[in-house]
C-alpha cells in the first residue's frame, strides 16, 4: 500500500511539474497525440447552424411533389381511358387543347403580373388598357402567326412520326411494358428537378426525368390503337413532363395562392379520371397525396427534435485567404 501511496504521488508530481499544454504542432511537447486538456469541451457548440421550420412553409414546398404526381396520375388514366375503355380520343383531344390553353394562359398572365407589378401603376385594369393602346393589328397577327407556326409544325413532325413511334417497341410483351413503365416512371418522380418547380434552381435539371417519361411515352405508344392516338399521347406527354414545370414555376413565383389553386384542380382533375377507372386506386391516389402533403412534413419536424450536431475544436480547419481578408 505504501509503494502505491508513493507512486501515486509521484505521478501527481510529475504532472504538476510538466509544462502546460499547447495546441500546436511545431513544437515538441511531452504529451500523447491524442492528448486533451480540460478546456477541450469548452468549446462545444451543438447544433449551430440549426434553423428551425415551418410547417405551412414545408407543405407549402411540399405541394410541387404533390402536383407532379396529380400529373403523372393524368396522363396514365387519360391512356387507359382512351385505350382500355373506350373513351373516344376527342376527349383526349379536348384535354390537350385544354391543357395547352391553360399552360399559355398562365404564361401570359404571370407576364403580364410581372410587368405590372414593376410598372408602378396604381391599378393592373388601367395597365392593361394601358398596354392594349400599345398593341397593333400588325405586332398581334405577327405574333399570332409565329406561335401557329410552331404549333403546325410541332403538332405535323409527332404525327409523322407516330407510324414509327407505334411499332418501335410492339415486339415488346404486355408484361414487360408494364413493368418498365413502373419502373422508369418511379425514376421519374424520384429524380423530377422539384427545386426548380419551387422556384430554388434557376435551370432546370431534371434531364434524367424528363428522358424517362419520354421513354414511358414511347412504350405506351405500341399500345395505342391508332396513329391519331399516338399523336395525343405524345403531344399530352410533351404538355406535362416537359412544359408543365416551367409554367408551375412561373406561377409559384408569381403567387403561391394561385400555384396552391392550380395544384387542387389538378388533383381533383386526376382524383375524377381515378375514379372512374377504379375507386381503390383513387383512395389509394387520395392517401398518398394527403401523406406526402402533410404526413411527410409531420414526419420531418418531429424527427428535427433528435438533431444533435456537434462542433468543436476538433472539426477541420477552414482556410482563409488572406487577400480575401484585407479585401474585406
Amino acid at each position: 500500500q505504501q509503494s502505491l501511496y508513493s507512486g501515486g504521488k509521484q505521478e501527481v508530481l510529475h504532472r504538476l511539474l510538466l509544462p502546460p499544454w499547447q495546441r500546436v504542432l511545431w513544437k515538441p511537447q511531452p504529451y500523447q497525440d491524442n492528448h486533451t486538456d480540460a478546456t477541450f469541451l469548452d468549446e462545444l457548440i451543438t447544433n449551430a447552424n440549426f434553423s428551425e421550420y415551418d410547417f405551412w412553409r414545408i407543405v407549402r414546398d411540399s405541394v410541387a411533389v404533390s402536383q407532379h404526381c396529380a400529373a403523372t396520375v393524368v396522363f396514365l388514366a387519360m391512356f387507359c381511358l382512351t385505350n382500355y375503355r373506350g373513351v373516344r380520343l376527342r376527349w383526349m383531344l379536348l384535354m390537350d387543347l385544354l391543357l395547352g390553353a391553360a399552360g399559355c394562359g398562365a404564361m401570359l398572365s404571370t407576364a403580364c403580373y410581372k410587368q405590372w407589378s414593376e410598372s408602378g401603376v396604381p391599378t393592373l385594369t388601367a395597365f392593361l388598357v394601358q398596354e392594349a393602346r400599345k398593341v397593333t393589328i400588325v405586332s398581334t397577327l405577327s405574333a399570332l402567326s409565329t406561335y401557329l407556326r410552331i404549333c403546325f409544325l410541332f403538332l405535323t413532325a409527332i404525327y409523322t412520326l407516330s407510324p414509327i413511334l407505334r411499332t418501335l417497341t410492339q415486339t415488346i410483351s404486355h408484361d414487360t411494358v408494364a413493368a418498365m413503365t413502373i419502373c422508369f416512371l418511379s425514376l421519374h418522380l424520384c429524380s423530377h428537378d422539384y427545386k426548380f418547380v419551387n422556384g430554388i434552381d434557376k435551370p432546370f435539371g431534371g434531364s434524367v426525368s424528363l428522358n424517362a417519361s419520354m421513354f414511358v411515352s414511347v412504350l405506351l405508344t405500341s399500345r395505342s390503337a391508332s396513329n391519331l392516338h399516338v399523336a395525343l399521347i405524345m403531344c399530352c406527354a410533351v404538355e406535362i413532363f416537359a412544359l408543365a414545370p416551367r409554367v408551375f414555376r412561373q406561377v409559384r413565383l408569381t403567387s403561391e395562392t394561385a400555384f396552391c389553386m392550380c395544384a387542387f384542380v389538378l388533383f381533383a382533375l386526376a382524383l375524377f379520371l381515378l375514379q372512374t377507372l377504379n375507386t381503390l386506386l383513387a383512395f389509394l391516389f387520395a392517401t398518398v397525396i394527403f401523406g406526402i402533403t402533410f404526413v411527410a412534413p409531420l414526419t420531418f419536424m418531429y424527427i428535427q427534435r433528435f438533431k444533435n450536431h456537434i462542433n468543436g475544436p476538433w472539426d477541420e480547419a477552414v482556410p482563409t485567404n488572406r487577400h480575401d481578408k484585407m479585401g474585406r
